[in-house]
């Protein structure tokens, strides 16, 4: 009988240290899933971060480049403004004909505009503007 007791001694230390090692066993097991919860939170949390720092960016060079869109169009309206009144500007009939007969004579711009003293850039303007006239 004795030997009854010690087996069943050895039993329940054996069940007692099953139940200790897999109530040990599960503990560790959470702890890892909530160290790798967190870990997932985090790297969620800095991957939100970078998206933000993104989009701030991207709003940056947005309007970047609406400011720059707006100067192009406020350019672009004084240049057609500019060409609108270079080519509404009344030139003498003459001085625009004689530019044109001097190109055709094989003058260059530069002989023209000493010529007729006038700069380079306008006789260069009235040729683009009236030399098909």
């Amino acid at each position: 009988m004795s030997s009854f007791w010690i087996l069943q001694i050895i039993f329940d230390l054996a069940v007692a240290g099953y139940i200790l090692a897999t109530k040990y066993f599960e503990k560790k097991e959470k702890e890892s899933l909530l160290r790798l919860i967190e870990s997932l939170r985090n790297l969620v949390e800095k991957q939100k971060q970078l998206i933000d720092i993104a989009n701030s960016r991207i709003n940056e060079h947005q309007d970047r480049l609406a400011r720059i869109l707006e100067d192009i169009r406020k350019k672009n309206m004084l240049l057609t403004e500019l060409l609108t009144t270079i080519k509404n500007k009344s030139y003498e009939d003459e001085m625009k004909l004689e530019i044109i007969r001097l190109k055709n004579s094989g003058k260059s711009v530069d002989e023209i505009a000493k010529k007729l003293k006038m700069s380079k850039g306008e006789v260069e303007l009235i040729l683009k503007l009236y030399e098909g006239e």
